[in-house]
């Protein structure tokens, strides 16, 4: 399927009036993905008496039986209990301007914890104005906690079993932090590391009996070598961004429509708009197609979508190998952290990691030899796993997948990023770490910072004058080694963080299966 002919062709579905979910009549039973609270059942077919009554709360949703599949399942995961929750729930509107379809069920769990409210599940149905207005299928609550991976695994078995389809992908949307996880519950002080992740997807394919085709992560740095590594065997595709989403700020609805809402992201209506088009006009939009139709997508956004990745899991083990092996060639040259600073320098960086495959390709071109024929190794192995890729100007040698370079592991604001020796923040880095802590500001508030900037800046280089690089103020004690560092996941109230129990670099798969952990301990 040839994509940009389909989203160029058809008709935006965004600017459409509103259409209902089903016919008004059917010549065959209504299934039971239609039922809504409140409405009325069809009593053509199968005798009232047996016809299960409309869920209520905690009640779960009548079993599907005999139902003709759709094409496509989608479960927009939003976790939204935090400081996010007001785009989150943005995103979800924009979600139902297209809502489900003949061909296509948009399903959706999402917290209203800030709100003092509860964890409820729904099943989108188109509508265009503000606000959801979907009913609520089941209410799970007000301290069901979807940071964890059981509860995680259960909502995807479930949106599987009472919406069958032949493809399925889950969009888990929220704080997102490369191999230190990602999905934050304020109201618990959960966190799901990488390894919760793995355990949620493989349990929800034990429960369901189906894996999952694709995992969207509308969330911060996420194109990550340890998470894909990670998740290799949960799903068929992966999409992510290599970069914090969204910088100065989510984008706003002019590059959607003429709406009114104006606290959204651009993933979730952009994906399904692009994917009810497919399927209206009856093109076969595999796995593959969709994943690359969200990286599509995010290229027509670089403002808040800098960079987007699709890739094939199943070539990850691969990759995976020839990162070992690479691994293996610096270890046994006995090159330092001296040696590898230029590389470090000028490798393409995405808030504390750097793009992977620039990375082994600048060691490459340096250091020749062995460790040369084993980022070769690397460079032709990413480039099976990775079926699309997009970036804008500002990340010119984006390749697909970040990766952690600093043997002292984690990120501290992106003090990281200039690599060993460097001079500080530059004044770039500087704006684009002010502008990662604007997430919540409107655009009135926004113009007044910026109209501040230069004052910053000036502030910054005073504070780093005379400095090698390195923190801005001294440590206070130094942390035992074993102990993980202070992290600053993007876009996170830095608070709450440190309540957050976050993983050791030693803990994650990708540093036990590959000799990554070791190399960066001699030149990181």
């Amino acid at each position: 399927m040839n994509i940009s002919s389909v989203a160029n062709s058809l008709p935006v579905v965004r600017n459409a009036p509103a259409r209902s979910a089903a016919p008004a009549a059917q010549p065959a039973p209504a299934p039971a993905d239609s039922v809504s609270i409140g409405q009325q059942q069809p009593t053509q077919p199968q005798p009232p008496a047996n016809q299960p009554a409309p869920p209520t709360e905690n009640q779960p949703a009548p079993p599907n039986q005999g139902i003709q599949p759709k094409d496509w399942t989608i479960l927009v995961y939003s976790v939204s209990d935090n400081n996010l929750y007001e785009y989150m729930q943005g995103d979800l509107d924009e979600a139902e301007r297209i809502g489900s379809t003949n061909e296509m069920n948009v399903i959706v769990e999402t917290s209203h914890q800030p709100k003092g409210g509860n964890v409820v599940r729904m099943k989108l149905e188109a509508d265009q104005t503000e606000g959801l207005t979907s009913p609520v299928l089941q209410d799970l609550g007000p301290t069901h906690d979807m940071a964890k991976s059981d509860n995680m695994a259960d909502s995807i078995a479930w949106a599987m079993k009472e919406y069958p389809s032949k493809h399925f992908m889950v969009i888990v949307s929220d704080h997102g932090g490369g191999w230190l996880g990602a999905n934050h519950s304020e109201s618990t002080d959960s966190w799901m590391t990488v390894s919760d992740l793995e355990n949620g997807f493989k349990k929800a394919q034990e429960l369901s009996g189906k894996k999952i085709d694709v995992i969207g992560f509308d969330e911060c740095l996420m194109a990550s070598t340890e998470v894909a590594h990670q998740l290799k065997d949960c799903a068929s595709y992966m999409v992510a961004s290599e970069e914090v989403e969204g910088g100065a700020g989510w984008q706003y609805d002019e590059a959607l429509g003429k709406t009114a809402n104006k606290k959204s992201r651009v993933f979730a209506g952009e994906v399904l708009n692009y994917a009810a088009q497919a399927l209206r006009a009856r093109d076969p939009l595999t796995p593959a197609d969709m994943a690359k139709g969200v990286v599509q997508m995010a290229e027509g956004h670089q403002r808040d979508l800098g960079t987007m990745s699709a890739i094939d899991l199943s070539k990850m083990g691969a990759v995976s190998a020839a990162v070992d092996n690479f691994a293996g060639a610096v270890i046994d040259s006995g090159l330092t952290s001296e040696d590898f600073a230029p590389v470090k320098q000028d490798t393409q960086k995405f808030y504390e990691f750097a793009d992977m495959g620039h990375f082994v390709e600048l060691a490459g071109e340096k250091f020749g030899g062995k460790i040369k024929d084993a980022a070769d190794q690397v460079k032709a192995a990413l480039g099976e796993a990775v079926i699309a890729e997009q970036h804008s100007d500002e990340y010119p040698n984006a390749k697909g997948l970040n990766i952690e370079i600093n043997k002292n592991y984690g990120m501290h604001g992106g003090q990281q990023s200039g690599g060993a020796g460097g001079p500080g923040l530059t004044n770039e880095q500087m704006m684009q770490l002010v502008e990662l802590m604007v997430t919540a500001m409107s655009p009135e508030q926004l113009a007044q910072l910026n109209a501040l900037m230069p004052m910053i800046i000036e502030a910054n280089a005073q504070m780093h004058a005379g400095q090698a690089g390195g923190e801005a103020q001294p440590q206070a004690e130094p942390k035992a080694v074993n102990n993980p560092p202070a992290h600053n996941i993007p876009n996170m109230d830095k608070a709450k963080q440190d309540r957050v129990d976050f993983p050791a670099y030693e803990q994650i798969g990708f540093a036990a299966d590959t000799r990554w952990d070791e190399m960066l301990k001699q030149v990181g």
